[in-house]
């Protein structure tokens, strides 16, 4: 079944299959929305947004692995490490800052399901019920989750501006009471912790979780076809 339905796809991979709406996620956190970001190269970022207005972003989707792992590789934990960091070692700072535990031997979508039940213990009243959650609405929740870590990615103070915690909670509160959820807002010790880290983690961990949301959908459907594959043959 691994060699069949892969758990372990490059990012390049993943991004050149996501839909649109996916992949803006991850260009609005590497570009701040079109403002641009410090770290990022003016060209690059003309490159994205041309892209993203056009919804080819998976026409890029090296640049923005490239990008990913440029944001990681400048975060508190990578300080020292060459430029050449793997998304599985980010992923592994992702988890650790969260409080999970990745074993050595753990594959990255073992890694990011750990970041998953971690943010949504932190990130969500009430999360530690997730088990409960089906896992269309763990999807649900985790998008609501990365929305408000990206409204809350570019300083502390513009957090501040807008509202801090409440602000967030009305903004993503809503679409969760629909599906008969807990409010899907971000916690006041779980902002405080995220206001707390560097800057590249305020940007890798929403776009860790966003990866996780493409390879959850792409995991999916591969065992789908898979099956289907098994059903046919019967």
């Amino acid at each position: 079944m691994e060699l069949i339905v892969p758990r372990d796809r490059s990012l390049t991979d993943l991004f050149s299959m996501a839909i649109p709406p996916d992949l803006e996620v991850l260009a609005d956190l590497i570009t701040d929305k079109g403002n641009g970001r410090v770290a990022l190269d003016g060209q690059v970022k003309t490159t994205i947004l041309k892209h993203r207005e056009q919804k080819t972003l998976c026409e890029i989707a090296s640049v923005l692995e490239a990008e990913i792992r440029a944001f990681g590789g400048n975060s508190l934990i990578n300080l020292f490490r060459s430029s050449g960091v793997t998304y599985r070692e980010i992923a592994v700072d992702v988890a650790k800052k969260l409080d999970g535990k990745p074993k050595p031997d753990d594959d990255v979508l073992a890694i990011e399901e750990i970041i998953i039940e971690q943010s949504i213990r932190q990130f969500v009243p009430e999360g530690g019920e997730s088990p409960f959650y089906s896992r269309a609405a763990v999807s649900e929740l985790l998008k609501q989750i990365v929305a408000g870590l990206a409204g809350a990615s570019s300083t502390v103070a513009g957090i501040a501006a807008t509202g801090g915690t409440a602000a967030i909670v009305g903004a993503v509160g809503g679409r969760a009471a629909a599906l008969a959820l807990p409010p899907a807002a971000i916690a006041i010790a779980g902002l405080t912790l995220f206001q707390a880290v560097g800057p590249a983690f305020r940007i890798t961990v929403p776009a860790v979780l966003q990866v996780a949301i493409i390879r959850r959908a792409r995991f999916d459907a591969d065992l789908e076809t898979y099956c289907e594959g098994l059903r046919e043959c019967l």
